[in-house]
């Protein structure tokens, strides 16, 4: 920095000696000649500046670009390296239960494979989501586009997480305003959407709650409602929801388990679809998220296109 005002300070003072020689020996023309002359040299020490600063710009981004890509690399490469070992453990500990179930004597050990297991699928659904991420941050996420109804696959995502719902006693409700809608896009991934939203109704919601899930048209698009009454959040907590490894408890001690991915996840899936996603909530008073897509998706810069037809097309 001194470096610099010194190097300024002469330019100044010899451009000022050089306008009063020039005015006393050669006159005013001179004088309009020198400045121009400084104004052009400071203009091409500005010009080299800006070029070194924006190469060294270049450079860092180079970098910072290299490391998320390694980043990116390790943790797809370590969350499918932890999949393989714990297939098997499911494997064989649902083998286990299938073995007990004609067991009477066997009821201690099947409550701790049952634990086994349920652990299980916890860390498996982790590590998928670790999967998804990478694929999403690598750009390497693939689209499977099928018309299909809208209800019923808001139907169908339910009644595979009632058994949660029905573990802490939630009455969960469907309105679908629009039963005939359909919608363009890729099914599986929209099952996703909805699953991570209702998942999250489930687990931030104590015991008894209530949660509604609604589907209606809006002009050319298709909205989904997911809303509880829950334990809600904070503005601040609210500016941080769609951040990787953010949840709404994130202290060390935090009650609820999990990566805190699910929302991220979903906030990328639903801008893959061209669409949006916004969330109302109060503490203590529950949260309403809304997701809003176009009836027929619009696919830009999607790393690989595939179109199918029907039920069995469907990926997530």
């Amino acid at each position: 920095m001194k470096k610099r005002i010194l190097l300024y300070i002469g330019i100044a003072i010899t451009a000022i000696l050089l306008c009063f020689t020039g005015a006393v020996y050669f006159g005013i023309h001179a004088v309009y000649l020198t400045i121009m002359l400084t104004l052009v040299v400071l203009l091409a020490i500005l010009v080299f500046k800006m070029q070194a600063q924006n190469k060294m710009l270049g450079e860092k981004n180079h970098q910072l670009a290299e490391i998320d890509r390694m980043k990116t690399e390790f943790l797809a490469n370590v969350s499918h390296e932890l999949r393989t070992p714990l297939t098997v453990i499911m494997g064989y500990s649902e083998l286990l239960l299938e073995r007990m179930a004609a067991d009477e004597s066997a009821a201690v050990n099947r409550k701790f494979v049952e634990t086994v297991y349920r652990k299980s699928e916890d860390l498996l659904s982790l590590i998928n989501d670790l999967i998804e991420l990478s694929r999403i941050e690598s750009g390497r996420i693939e689209m499977r586009l099928v018309q299909f109804s809208l209800a019923d696959v808001v139907d169908e995502t339910v009644e595979e997480l009632a058994t949660n719902a029905m573990k802490k006693q939630h009455a969960v409700k469907v309105m679908n305003n629009d039963p005939e809608l359909l919608i363009k896009a890729d099914r599986g991934k929209i099952k996703q959407i909805i699953a991570n939203l209702v998942h999250n109704a489930i687990k931030y919601t104590p015991n008894g709650g209530q949660i509604l899930i609604r589907t209606y048209a809006n002009g050319n698009n298709s909205c989904i409602e997911v809303e509880d009454n829950g334990i809600g959040m904070s503005e601040e907590q609210i500016r941080q929801l769609y951040q990787p490894f953010k949840q709404a408890n994130s202290s060390y001690n935090k009650k609820y388990e999990g990566f805190g991915l699910g929302l991220a996840i979903t906030k990328s899936l639903v801008q893959y679809h061209r669409g949006t996603i916004s969330v109302c909530s109060q503490p203590e008073e529950g949260s309403r998220f809304t997701v809003e897509l176009p009836v027929e998706t619009f696919l830009q810069g999607v790393h690989k296109v595939v179109k199918g037809k029907g039920k069995d097309d469907e990926n997530g």
